[in-house]
């Protein structure tokens, strides 16, 4: 009870800061991207503070193995948005409708989260030994720099795309973006169990390498049906996804799309693998990656081939780094 109290505020001092900094940067932020109304910037920041925590009930879920709470969770989250999505636009509320949707969705997540998570509360915490501030923020920290860090890989070539390019084409992008979304969503029930299991072998003193290996070709085939799919019936996926029409035209970019975009898929097994054995230096990887990602894109943007082909590069370029850390420190304790 007072890890989820205290990562709770922890948290949401951390979304207060992320909200703030949205408003103040309200004016850049819409200028770079193009957007005309302002009031869609201090939503995306009401956004970031549910997107943080909302984690910590997740968390909190996934650490204690209540997967199933954790799967009707999740299936919760996707049926609100539809829901809330159909009532906003239905009032003409038009994009703002699209990112309240967001947030309506992930706050009837959370507090269904916690009505999962209510046993916590009922009853009194005597003579358990309490964390201190310094293990929580020492732990909070790399995870919260883990998501932030994987959130700029996932949306970072969509930025530069709306920024780069027209909105006709950025819309366009905006669809294969989704389908890359799908591929990193489609194996996250093996991450949200691996997670506790490894972290619980970790703690136990246990062999924890062949549960990575089980997560990673287990996410690799999962994938693969997806590559495969996406590469043999594009214009389905599109027609799925967008109604066809002229979002056709970009059917070669959608068969390598879930190529291009594998390395991420696979590294954040990796990423939650290091969290889960207190392994941090992914980190340096993940950030230079990401500093390296913006600067490729900013200068080599001319094509949405041009694009996914950085995304592909700089992503394998983290997942290896990553990989081999993880192999060196792996040596050096049966050393």
């Amino acid at each position: 009870q007072s890890l989820f109290v205290r990562s709770t505020r922890w948290f949401l001092m951390l979304g207060a800061i992320a909200f703030l900094a949205f408003f103040m940067l309200s004016g850049f932020i819409s200028d770079f991207f193009k957007v005309p109304d302002r009031n869609l910037v201090y939503i995306l920041g009401l956004i970031a503070v549910i997107a943080l925590l909302l984690p910590v009930v997740r968390g909190a879920m996934q650490g204690m193995q209540k997967f199933k709470g954790l799967g009707v969770n999740l299936i919760l989250d996707a049926g609100a948005r539809l829901l809330y999505l159909c009532l906003f636009l239905a009032a003409g509320l038009g994009l703002r409708g699209v990112l309240l949707t967001s947030l309506f969705a992930a706050l009837t997540a959370y507090f269904a989260g916690l009505f999962v998570l209510r046993h916590l509360f009922s009853y009194r915490e005597e003579n358990v030994q309490i964390l201190r501030k310094r293990e929580v923020f020492g732990y909070a920290l790399p995870v919260f720099l883990s998501m932030l860090g994987f959130s700029f890989l996932s949306y970072l070539d969509l930025f530069m795309v709306k920024h780069f390019f027209s909105a006709e084409q950025a819309g366009l992008y905006a669809v294969n973006s989704i389908i890359g979304k799908a591929f990193l969503y489609f194996p996250g029930a093996i991450i949200l169990a691996l997670f506790p299991k490894v972290s619980e072998s970790f703690e136990l003193n246990r062999p924890t390498g062949t549960i990575l290996t089980k997560g990673l070709l287990l996410t690799g085939a999962i994938s693969a049906v997806g590559i495969g799919f996406c590469a043999v019936f594009p214009e389905a996926v599109l027609w799925l996804l967008a109604g066809g029409g002229r979002y056709y035209e970009i059917s070669p970019v959608v068969r390598i799309f879930g190529i291009a975009i594998l390395p991420l898929v696979l590294f954040n097994v990796v990423q939650s693998y290091s969290l889960a054995v207190q392994k941090y230096k992914f980190l340096i990887y993940l950030y230079a990656g990401i500093i390296l990602y913006a600067v490729l894109l900013w200068f080599f943007h001319d094509s949405f081939f041009q694009v996914l082909g950085v995304l592909f590069a700089v992503n394998l370029l983290i997942l290896v780094f990553s990989a081999a850390e993880l192999y060196k420190r792996k040596k050096e304790a049966v050393k």
